[in-house]
């Protein structure tokens, strides 16, 4: 690799990997296009001279994209170096610098709204009623646990071909769904290479048909899946810089990511019906309530207040609420809520304004975009 910009980010970003998997046991890299895994940096030292060598690459690297990404990124690095040596960023510190977003809460002004847009769609008078009302809905669509890969399966076919409507996509393209137990997680998008992605699906979770609608376009179609793959296309076409080929999960592209797959189901026109619409209303009711808890978390408040909040805001069960106050309590992870509820109302935003326009597509999936970058994009269309 003669170009030594792209093979110094990238040692860095393998290097990070690396040394997170051992301390988390999770990947800080879930995404990689370049077909050459460069070997990792073994010393602290080793480190800490490639982000100095990268600071001076960039700033010698001519005006344009390419440089106001690595702009973007450099602060990341610096900060999740100093996460991996147990100098641990503060929550604020988190999100503006893993993922270039303001550090405000969620408005309880906005939260407020989404809940009585919720009371409205199940006819709920009473606000008291409402989680009551939420419960009983999820119950009456839940899905056997020996017929979530089957409903899984039908979902992922019918949202590729919703996603084909907006996308010519390779013939080749294709997502291969295996069922996954005893984890934390309810699901994740693998993309490998050649247009190809697996999704692990937890099927011990205890899903309703809407929820899986929801991972199905997420995940694959026209979420994570789709959005790999037109990038892994312009990457081999040469389109952008080589070190975009690497996504990390700390990263200023973070929030452009995840707020592309919320908003898949719109993308998909997947948001028409009763039960469509409550599922993203709740959505993003509990991403907002996730940021606040994080918030609560950070300033040190009482876990029963955390749970308290947590049911009475997103609108859950007992048992979510405990996995929602360990998630905000996780003081390396919890600033990703950021990424949910900015990005997707940053995307759903101009998504509106333009009423579906395609141009807004050609914008937003086919380059490597920051949120500082696709915020200028946005400006321009």
């Amino acid at each position: 690799m003669p170009d030594e910009t792209a093979r110094t980010y990238l040692r860095l970003a393998y290097s990070l990997d690396r040394r997170w998997r051992k301390k988390t046991g999770s990947r800080l890299v879930p995404w990689d296009l370049d077909p050459v895994r460069l070997p990792p940096l073994a010393a602290w030292s080793d480190l800490d001279e490639a982000l100095r060598r990268l600071t001076k690459l960039t700033r010698e690297t001519p005006a344009g994209f390419r440089r106001e990404w690595l702009k973007d990124h450099l602060p990341t690095l610096r900060a999740v170096l100093a996460l991996l040596r147990g100098d641990v960023p503060t929550l604020p510190e988190q999100v503006r610098d893993f993922y270039g977003l303001p550090t405000r809460p969620a408005s309880e002004e906005e939260l407020e709204a989404l809940r009585a847009r919720v009371r409205r769609i199940l006819h709920v008078s009473r606000e008291e009623r409402v989680r009551e009302a939420v419960e009983a809905w999820e119950q009456q669509y839940r899905v056997p646990r020996d017929a979530v890969l089957l409903t899984m399966d039908k979902l992922l076919r019918e949202a590729r071909r919703g996603a084909r409507r907006l996308f010519e996509l390779p013939r080749t393209e294709r997502v291969r769904l295996v069922e996954m137990r005893g984890s934390r997680n309810t699901g994740y998008c693998l993309y490998t290479h050649d247009f190809q992605s697996t999704v692990k699906l937890n099927v011990e979770v205890p899903w309703t048909e809407p929820a899986l609608r929801d991972m199905a376009s997420h995940e694959a179609y026209p979420g994570h899946h789709v959005h790999q793959a037109t990038r892994e296309w312009e990457y081999l076409q040469g389109n952008f810089p080589r070190e975009a080929a690497v996504s990390m999960a700390a990263d200023p592209m973070g929030p452009v990511e995840e707020g592309l797959a919320e908003n898949g189901m719109v993308f998909i026109h997947w948001d028409r019906s009763r039960e469509d619409r409550l599922t993203l209303l709740l959505n993003r009711l509990r991403w907002g309530t996730e940021v606040n808890l994080a918030w609560m978390a950070y300033r040190e408040e009482p876990r029963k207040e955390l749970l308290r909040y947590a049911m009475q805001s997103g609108l859950v069960d007992w048992k979510q609420a405990v996995r929602d106050v360990n998630y905000a309590a996780d003081k390396a992870w919890a600033s990703y809520a950021w990424c949910y509820w900015y990005g997707t109302a940053l995307i759903r935003r101009k998504y509106e304004k333009m009423d579906g326009d395609p141009a807004f597509f050609d914008v937003l999936y086919w380059r490597p975009y920051t949120v500082r970058l696709l915020e200028q994009a946005f400006r321009r269309v």
